[in-house]
């Protein structure tokens, strides 16, 4: 036991302390130094500044490593750094000026808070606004908004109601004198993501000069170091571009149909203004789970008749008192947990869809909740197939249990 403690000790400071430990900028960049290559022929020395101007910061010099012969490097030698921040138009044009470094911008994905104005009634609550009671307004609304994730750059949030002032109407009063309605106008607030380069990876390139020369060559490489950088940034989210979750859809469409949408789904379905959603969409509600829940919450209507005509058939055979009571009993016990446990289930489908979506906005054929929705359908109807088929074994000589039902009634009476 003590070597196995022992091992496991070791191994343990061997993950803290080795090198794959150390957090690394990527590419082999360093976080705000630079290196050049200086050149000079035996005899002489390297004319090194002590510091340089380049990307409109001012790096210093730091370290100057030992000079190597030329003629023993590869020709074309390559050093990659980091320069954090953005720059302007200027500093990128002077680099490109220089020749012989080659920037690769670097994406990050930024937060920043927003605020949307939504304005009551509008195409989506065409209803007018009879009271300036603020409960009144929704609390969420599906916002287009900037996102730094998906594809198409674009997404829709549920951002949260923030503050909400009231105009009357236009005219502003009935025969009676009393306000025919408001205009709400409504600021949702919530936060967006969008993409913005972060830093740039400098590759500077060094070329061995094809004239040859009569005297050695040597190179030594200058390490700079700025301070004069914004902090680094740490990405909180990766750049890797998500799939848009409208599938594809263009999001003004998408918003445009749910607009569009009357009171009645099927008249929705039949005008096209049903949008297919996807599974990453929330603020609207899942035609398809809808259906879901329904079937569901039939085959629990159908398994608790069921079981009440059970009920009532296994009570006739006790009257006529032609079965064996013990037999009864046994019956009466068949697959009652099953039953039991498919109503459950077919029950809190109907629940979880009713209590997890919103159906303030509008309606997709699938949503973020679908699955859920689907997955508790799968379990009520396998454990309604698994009900029916014990209901399915026989009794004795092989004849169906509701037969031999039957068959008893009949004898007794």
């Amino acid at each position: 036991m003590k070597k196995v403690l022992l091992i496991t000790l070791i191994l343990s400071l061997i993950l803290c302390f080795s090198p794959m430990a150390a957090h690394g900028t990527e590419g082999g960049g360093s976080y705000g130094t630079m290196q050049i290559e200086y050149r000079y022929t035996a005899g002489s020395s390297p004319n090194i500044p002590n510091e340089i101007v380049q990307f409109g910061r001012t790096y210093y010099l730091v370290s100057v490593s030992d000079p190597v012969l030329e003629s023993t490097l590869p020709v074309t030698r390559t050093y990659t750094y980091r320069i954090e921040g953005a720059l302007t138009e200027e500093q990128l044009e002077e680099i490109k000026n220089i020749g012989n470094i080659e920037l690769t911008p670097m994406d990050l994905v930024f937060e920043r808070e927003v605020d949307v104005e939504v304005i009551f009634p509008n195409a989506a609550r065409p209803a007018e606004v009879l009271t300036n009671d603020v409960d009144d307004i929704p609390k969420t609304w599906p916002c287009y908004v900037t996102s730094g994730t998906t594809a198409s750059g674009y997404d829709t949030k549920n951002f949260d109601r923030a503050g909400v002032t009231y105009e009357l109407a236009n005219p502003p009063h009935d025969k009676y004198g009393l306000p025919r309605g408001y205009v709400a106008t409504v600021i949702y607030r919530g936060v967006e993501t969008y993409k913005a380069v972060g830093y740039y990876y400098a590759d500077a390139t060094f070329t061995t000069s094809e004239t040859e020369s009569e005297e050695d060559v040597y190179v030594v490489v200058a390490e700079y170091r700025t301070d004069e950088i914004p902090p680094q940034i740490n990405e909180f989210s990766t750049i890797d571009t998500e799939p848009d979750p409208l599938g594809g859809a263009e999001i003004e469409d998408f918003l445009e149909r749910i607009a569009l949408q009357g009171a009645n789904p099927i008249r929705n379905i039949i005008d096209g203004l049903v949008p297919l959603g996807g599974l990453g969409i929330i603020g609207v509600w899942s035609f398809l789970s809808m259906i879901f829940s329904i079937v569901a919450i039939i085959i629990s209507v159908i398994i608790v008749i069921g079981m009440a005509l059970r009920r009532v058939r296994v009570r006739r055979l006790e009257d006529v008192d032609v079965y064996d009571r013990e037999h009864l009993k046994l019956i009466k016990r068949r697959g009652v947990l099953l039953r039991i446990l498919t109503i459950i289930f077919g029950a809190m489908t109907l629940l979880v869809w009713m209590y997890i979506e919103d159906f303030s906005f509008g309606m997709v054929w699938i949503n973020s909740y679908t699955v859920l929705v689907g997955l508790l359908l799968a379990v009520t109807l396998t454990l309604c197939g698994i009900t029916n088929a014990r209901d399915k074994r026989t009794i004795g000589d092989g004849t169906d249990e509701d037969d031999l039902y039957d068959s008893k009634i009949r004898v007794g009476a």
